[in-house]
């Protein structure tokens, strides 16, 4: 296994339409043979483009009601909405009033508005994809609804590698996509004894004469990948001194596992702020970031030969 091999990696697009179009891109760019994201593809926010009687359209952006009147005038206004991370969703008075008044309504809109967006996505990566040999590796992180699992399993070019083993050549990839448990109370979240035994699970899956690459959204406890704020009950953050205090915030299990499997890298999202590279004993353990609502695409390049990361760079774009 004397040939190198490049692999790109973000995490944590959320909705950006700037972010899906730069990760497409990527390929090219970097001059590497697979992409990945590694968890949180969909955004977190519906926002009504409402049709008013006199003919306005307006929608609250970010805490500003914005306006506009032609058709082209909407157009840029739903595109700034997009390039955010957040679906824009053209609706009536009425149908605004339906919405605001029905919380069950509001959740199965928003859900099928971001399914649809997603198979958008998914038929750009079909149309610009096939036929180049690039391989893309798209996992659902723990805020994905669980049906982005049925909406990736329509795409003739991308493969969902979450709770799966996929060959990558000389190497296998082993996906995990949930999170340990957050005060946000997000879709795909376990207990560290839960994770230990999935991930336990995949392993009897691994072909042990293979390099493996871990893929979990989640990273390692402890690591320096996975500081955010400390919260309280109430979700507020908590301030000392002036400053906000800062906690480790991974998986214990995530971390156990790398411990003992000790794969050739992992990778991992999740805390956006968090952006580096640490060791795991031998294994390079690497969070590309996120900063996904100005437009800008974090990411990671690494280069791995036989069972070794030749180079690794964070990237930005």
């Amino acid at each position: 296994m004397g040939k190198s091999q490049s692999v790109y990696v973000v995490a944590d697009i959320h909705g950006s339409e700037i972010c899906w179009r730069k990760f497409l891109n990527a390929a090219r760019f970097y001059n590497v043979g697979t992409v990945i994201v590694a968890g949180d593809v969909t955004g977190k926010a519906l926002v009504p483009v409402v049709a008013r009687r006199d003919g306005r359209v307006e929608a609250n952006v970010a805490g500003r009601v914005q306006t506009a009147r032609t058709e082209a005038e909407v157009q840029e206004l739903e595109a700034r909405i997009r390039f955010n991370g957040f679906y824009p969703y053209r609706c009536d008075e009425q149908a605004y009033s339906d919405l605001d008044a029905d919380p069950e309504r509001r959740d199965r809109v928003f859900t099928e508005v971001m399914a649809q967006t997603l198979r958008d996505w998914l038929a750009l990566a079909d149309e610009r994809l096939h036929g180049t040999g690039i391989r893309a590796l798209v996992m659902p992180g723990n805020d994905d609804g669980w049906y982005v699992d049925d909406v990736l399993g329509e795409s003739a070019e991308v493969v969902n590698t979450d709770g799966r083993v996929v060959q990558l050549g000389e190497y296998q990839i082993l996906g995990f996509g949930p999170s340990n448990r957050t005060p946000w109370h997000t879709h795909r979240e376990y207990g560290e004894e839960e994770i230990a035994a999935r991930l336990a699970a995949l392993e009897t899956q691994l072909d042990p004469d293979k390099p493996t690459v871990l893929v979990t959204h989640v990273p390692p406890y402890g690591t320096g990948l996975d500081v955010a704020p400390k919260l309280r009950d109430d979700l507020s953050v908590v301030i000392e001194g002036g400053e906000t205090v800062m906690v480790p915030v991974g998986s214990t299990a995530v971390r156990s596992f790398i411990e003992r499997t000790q794969p050739v890298v992992s990778l991992h999202g999740h805390i956006h702020e968090s952006r580096g590279a640490a060791r795991v004993g031998r294994t390079i353990a690497i969070n590309p970031g996120s900063t996904y609502s100005t437009g800008t695409l974090y990411g990671a390049i690494v280069t791995l030969r036989a069972d070794k990361v030749v180079s690794h760079q964070l990237v930005s774009g």
